[in-house]
């Protein structure tokens, strides 16, 4: 992986020689496995192509095979991009080894250190003589780490640190928590559920009690042989015997 900075010389020198013609961003995730996934975007200006004899998809594509920047990958996937006024490819990659994006001396770079990611290694290899040609460009990183960021030069919005490579520092300087950092919400939340189930189960708990301590009295006043003794049978009224016609008592 090639500074991005260097990317605007290759892509733009002497033959666009236009400022802001062109789009290059890096938005990386580091994870704490050790592997990096994330975007890269390579598009230029729509219309900018046609200045070195090439479509725009070409001329992206030129600039991303000069820079290697999709050259080490092993799960990636390429695509168009068109946004913003710029046409160009994207490359979506995941899982990919931390040692693939280790810093060199002539790039920056991310390693861990312990329980810590650190970020180090120049910006840009611009020169003066360049630094007008990319003047306009739009040049950009971001690293997501899974821990807060304790230290950078870059801007920090809650775990991610990005830096704009056009103006920006000369070397990239970050170190990050290589641990997700620990939040209470979801033990509360899973204790509050479970204190609410057993409130739940204590309350109708004695409502069903006093339902079953209820039912024989309720079924009395219903069966007219509630009361009786067990084992006894009804009483009968006994019949009066058969006397011949016409007979007195």
């Amino acid at each position: 992986m090639r500074r991005l900075g260097a990317l605007a010389v290759i892509a733009l020198g002497s033959a666009l020689a236009l400022s802001g013609c062109m789009k290059v961003s890096a938005d990386l995730r580091v994870s704490g496995d050790d592997t990096v996934s994330g975007t890269y975007i390579v598009a230029v200006e729509t219309g900018a192509g046609a200045a070195v004899g090439l479509t725009d998809e070409q001329a992206a594509r030129q600039i991303l095979d000069d820079a290697g920047l999709a050259a080490n990958l092993t799960h990636s996937r390429e695509r168009a991009y068109s946004g913003d006024g710029f046409t160009g490819t994207r490359v979506d990659f995941r899982d990919e080894p931390l040692a693939s994006f280790a810093p060199t001396e002539e790039r920056f770079g991310i390693v861990r250190d312990g329980d810590e990611f650190v970020v180090s290694g120049k910006a840009t290899s611009t020169s003066a003589d360049s630094s007008d040609v990319i003047k306009g460009a739009d040049l950009t990183v971001s690293l997501t780490f899974p821990g807060p960021v304790s230290e950078t030069n870059g801007t920090v919005e809650g775990t991610t640190v990005s830096w704009n490579l056009v103006g920006g520092p000369d070397e990239l300087l970050a170190r990050a928590s290589a641990k997700a950092a620990f939040s209470p919400w979801p033990g509360v939340i899973a204790a509050v559920l479970v204190l609410s189930i057993a409130a739940i189960g204590l309350w109708r708990a004695p409502a069903a009690e006093v339902t079953s301590n209820l039912s024989p009295v309720r079924q009395g006043r219903h069966s007219p042989q509630a009361h009786a003794p067990a084992g006894d049978a009804p009483a009968r009224r006994p019949v009066a015997p058969n006397r011949p016609a016409g007979s007195r008592r």
